[in-house]
Formats: C-alpha cells, structure tokens, sequence
C-alpha cells in the first residue's frame, strides 16, 4: 500500500535522513514541510520545501524508475501553491534533469556536477527582461558623472558586483569606486535571499543610499539567481564540502544567462583570506567566467587599522551590549548613510535581532558577498 504524508516526527525525520545519507545527500536545512511516501509503512522516497526551493529529493534505490519523485514533486508544488507560492526552483544533478523537465520544470542552466531548474513564473527570461528595463530607466535618467575618467566617457564597458551588504560598510563601497575606475557602468547586485539579520529590503536601501552620489552604479536586487538558496546553497550553510559544486552552479548561472543578456563584461570580486565557501566562489568565478569571455577582476579589501573591513565585525558591535562604546570603530566602518540608520529608533528592532540571530551570517564572515571587498 503507498501512501504520501508529512514528515512531522522525529522518526519520521530519522528515516528521512537515513534515507539521504544512504545517497549521499544530507537533510536540507530551513525546510518548511517534508513529505514522505511510505509503501507498506516503509519510507521510499522524500522531498522538502524551503520556502521557495523543491530540495532533498530522494528516493530509494529499489525504488527508482517507479514515478515516485514526480509524485513527490507534483505534491510540493502543490502545498507551495496553496500558500500562494507559485515560482519554485529546484537544485539537483545534470543526471536527474530530464524527470524534472518532464514535470514542467524548465533549466536555467546546469554546470559539470549541478543544475537549476525552475518551475513558473516570473521565469528567468523575464526576470532579465524586467532587470533590463530597469537598467534603461536609470541611465535614460542619470545626471553625468562628473568623476568619470575621460578614457571611459566614451566606452560601454560594465561591471558587476554581487553583494549581500549586510549591512553595507565602507569596503562595499570601496569595492564599487574601484570598479568604476574601469568602467562606465557597474551594476550593484543585492542578494535577495531572507537570509541576514538585516531585511532584504533594508539593505537594499542602504545600498542606494551609499552610492547615491555615485550615477554610474546602478543598485539592483539580484533575483533567485545569484547567491540565493537555490543558485548556492553552501553559501548559506557554510559546508566546504559541498562549496565548490555550488559555486560553479551559481557562476554558470551568471555566465550563461545573466552576463550576456545583461552586457557585463567584468565581475568585481572582493580577496578572500578566511571563508572556506567565499574563496571557493573566487576560484569557480575566476575558472568559469573567462570560458564565457568575461573577466574576473579580485580586489584587495579595504583594511582599517591593518584589519579588513567586515560587515561581520558592524554586526558584533551592534549586538554588543555598549552601544556608546562601540560609535567609535563604527565611524571607521561604514558610510554615514549607513551610519545614520545604525543610530535611529528604526534600529532597535534589527540589533535586538542581531543578539537572537542564529543563522550563518550573523557572526561570521563571509567577505567575498556579504563584507564583499
């Protein structure tokens, strides 16, 4: 007898992870329903949902090739429809490709061990169709940028920094003013994903406001494709192990279907001298990109007091217990856009999130996004 149910016990969550560990896979993090399928009370195969993203797909070997997956499948897209969500993405390997697509998940694009699919709308096409649009309402409203250099006046070279800015600091900055010495234009990515102990929202603001002086910089939200939690799960796990397969996914991703489509020609990356996972998205960025006739420039990180700059370090200043004693290595820190948010009422509820926040990023670096330079 086979049956679908969810996985609410802690045996049930047992047998879900025996069943992934058997394959090679670990149980998905930050899940919000799991759901099983049981033939004669025996758990078959799995598949979770978090938020977003159809992940931890399994099924036992014996029984493989049964239709269990697109079963499974088919139900989460289901339950993420009844909770209004209706645009999925799917982590998996190239191998396992074609059953999804059978679902009507479409590929993004797929690199040597990984692939991205997605499953609704808006899809990718729009996405970059929406972005472009985006991009031509600002420059048809840019005022001219008195410091750009004679020698770029004339040329359409852009450049692309992607960053989490959480919270942006004088090294984002720093990162930003570098690459428009060489280009025209440089498209600021804010990674989306809900992940930070500050809002996406906020940072996104934060980041406008940073380089408001600054026309030639162009502030975007980065969408489900760059840095998010189906482009780069380790990203947000921090697990080496898997770093580097996902890094090559989410750079594939950038090359294939965002540079081209977006003109960018050169990718800013900040150096890398701590996070495991950060210098293993340097490496892929600086393999893969050249393949797709685009550079990958890596910039020194902006040092105060011999240390680099870290949005990690704003952070345990803001959750430390005297405020007062800590404005002073604020001010060495971030800009005053950012420094003015820092000291408002608006605050509290975030640095009271800052003391609770358990999530990879809140007390570690990561400097290549999120403390990018």
């Amino acid at each position: 007898m086979q049956a679908f149910r969810e996985l609410i016990t802690r045996r049930d969550h047992a047998q879900a992870r025996e069943l992934l560990r058997a394959a090679g896979l670990e149980a998905p993090e930050g899940t919000s329903i799991g759901l099983g399928c049981y033939e004669d009370a025996v758990l078959s195969g799995v598949g979770f949902l978090a938020g977003s993203v159809l992940c931890g797909i399994c099924i036992h070997p014996s029984r493989q090739g049964a239709g269990l997956a697109t079963a499974i499948v088919s139900r989460l897209i289901q339950h993420a429809a009844t909770l209004g969500t209706h645009k999925l993405m799917l982590f998996t390997t190239p191998a396992e490709m074609p059953k999804f697509r059978e679902l009507g998940l479409r590929p993004v694009t797929q690199s040597r061990h990984a692939a991205l699919l997605e499953f609704g709308q808006p899809d990718c096409a729009a996405w970059l169709e929406r972005t472009r649009e985006a991009i031509n309402r600002h420059k048809l409203a840019a005022q001219p940028d008195p410091h750009c250099p004679a020698s770029l006046q004339d040329q359409a070279r852009t450049g692309a920094v992607v960053m989490n800015a959480n919270p942006f600091t004088l090294g984002h900055l720093h990162l930003v003013r570098t690459a428009l010495l060489s280009c025209a234009w440089v498209y600021v990515f804010v990674v989306e994903e809900e992940a930070s102990a500050f809002p996406f929202a906020v940072r996104l603001e934060l980041v406008r406001r940073g380089l408001a002086r600054h026309p030639r910089a162009l502030v975007l939200p980065a969408g489900p494709y760059m840095v998010s939690r189906a482009s780069f799960p380790a990203y947000f796990t921090g697990k080496a192990a898997h770093g580097r397969v996902h890094a090559e996914l989410d750079s594939t991703v950038f090359a294939a279907r965002i540079a081209g489509a977006l003109g960018i020609g050169v990718r800013f990356v900040g150096r890398e001298p701590l996070c495991a996972v950060s210098a293993q998205y340097n490496a892929a960025l600086q393999d893969i990109l050249p393949q797709h006739g685009i550079n990958c420039v890596e910039i020194e990180r902006l040092a105060c007091g011999g240390t680099a700059i870290s949005a990690s370090r704003v952070r345990e200043l803001l959750a430390g217990p005297d405020a007062d004693a800590a404005q002073g290595e604020l001010d060495t820190l971030v800009p005053d856009t950012t420094l003015a948010l820092l000291c408002s009422d608006a605050m509290q509820g975030i640095r009271e999130s800052l003391r609770e926040h358990a999530g990879r990023h809140s007390l570690r670096q990561n400097p290549n996004i999120e403390d990018a330079p």
